[in-house]
């Protein structure tokens, strides 16, 4: 596979979670300080939105997990905090911080078991936040008035509001990145039938989101099944998903998060849809459309030895042999993992070609020098 973004969803969770205890601890000290100070009203309004802490000890034991570095002490810390506070709002950030500390740890199947725990208590933190504002929206002027004078610090949730809509978009970007974690944790261990059940859980949850279009096209073009009849249903789905991956990737790079890449994450993105449809033509035969792909995904970025390796192969079917031997001898020349398949082919080729060997090193180098141009 070719797939490489778990660096950016550890990023996108970590993020979250850094930005909620640091809010958590910032409303703790803004309620000591009105505590202290008798009389006046606190402003629900001016309050951030977030989970909130019942007690300062379970405030301290978050801020104690997330302050941790050592990811078993982490891990043990995360354990202890969902024991001890079980319906504590912080409870999706301590399985996260479990997710993030099992995939250090190597431990992917724990690791994917911790996300969706992750997952699912996030989805329960939004379920309660909505039912709250469902509640307060219900309340009159007067309901207010008399809760404030029980409570100084009570906060009324508003569905409308710019803070309440913001944070929960950002829960939606949390539970994708859960998806896009378990997918990531079930392909350290190689099991294709629990990625693609994941990944086609995160498309009912959010049909557009891109990430999972993605990795999910790829996984399929790379593993296609073996019986015919499988396979080809099998591939004309990873057709239609890598397709609709491409459209949506203009307005991904539009978006707010899109906007947040450099250029070359935004280069993978079009390297690795263009190089899934290329891989997906190939298997389907249909070498024309598999080889425009892969010049697409090769535009895009134009150092990837797999791509001329899979161009290679498309070229040889199509009796192309020229091009293929200079798509693979790119390949050759950039190296890593496809490069012996590649040379394998290439010095078929050439042989057949030039009746010998010789030469063969210079031709190498010099297909190599003209990658790019």
């Amino acid at each position: 596979m070719k797939i490489r973004k778990g660096t950016v969803v550890v990023a996108i969770l970590l993020a979250f979670t850094v930005s909620v205890s640091a809010l958590a601890q910032r409303r703790n000290q803004q309620q000591q300080q009105q505590q202290q100070q008798r009389g006046g009203q606190a402003d629900a309004q001016a309050q951030q939105l977030g989970p909130q802490p019942t007690s300062k000890e379970e405030l301290d034991a978050f801020v104690a997990l997330q302050s941790e570095q050592n990811a078993a002490a982490k891990l043990a810390k995360g354990d202890e905090f969902v024991a001890k506070f079980p319906t504590s709002d912080f409870i999706s950030y301590a399985h996260t911080f479990r997710m993030m500390s099992l995939t250090q740890m190597g431990k992917h199947k724990e690791s994917a078991a911790a996300a969706e725990q992750a997952l699912n208590s996030t989805i329960k933190l939004g379920e309660k936040m909505i039912a709250k504002a469902d509640a307060d929206s219900k309340l009159t002027d007067k309901d207010k008035d008399n809760a404030r004078k029980k409570d100084k610090n009570v906060v009324f949730l508003d569905k409308n509001s710019p803070q309440f809509q913001q944070f929960m978009s950002q829960m939606d970007q949390r539970i994708m990145a859960f998806y896009q974690s378990m997918i990531q944790s079930y392909q350290q261990v190689n099991d294709a039938a629990k990625m693609m059940e994941v990944a086609d859980k995160a498309l009912a949850y959010k049909p557009d989101d891109l990430n999972t279009l993605v990795m999910l096209s790829n996984v399929m073009a790379e593993r296609p099944p073996t019986n015919e009849d499988q396979k080809k249903t099998h591939l004309a789905r990873a057709e239609e998903l890598a397709k609709q991956g491409i459209t949506q990737l203009p307005v991904f790079i539009s978006s707010p998060e899109g906007a947040q890449l450099n250029n070359e994450q935004k280069a993978d993105l079009a390297s690795n849809l263009h190089y899934t449809l290329g891989l997906i033509y190939l298997h389907q035969k249909k070498f024309s459309d598999s080889e425009k792909e892969f010049g697409v995904a090769l535009q895009a970025k134009a150092n990837d030895p797999i791509t001329y390796y899979r161009l290679g192969l498309a070229y040889a079917q199509d009796l192309k042999n020229d091009q293929a031997m200079d798509a693979l001898a790119k390949s050759v020349f950039l190296k890593g993992v496809s490069e012996p398949n590649a040379r394998d082919i290439l010095k078929q080729l050439y042989v057949q070609k030039n009746k010998s060997e010789q030469g063969l090193e210079d031709y190498i180098k010099n297909a190599g020098q003209k990658i790019g141009q």
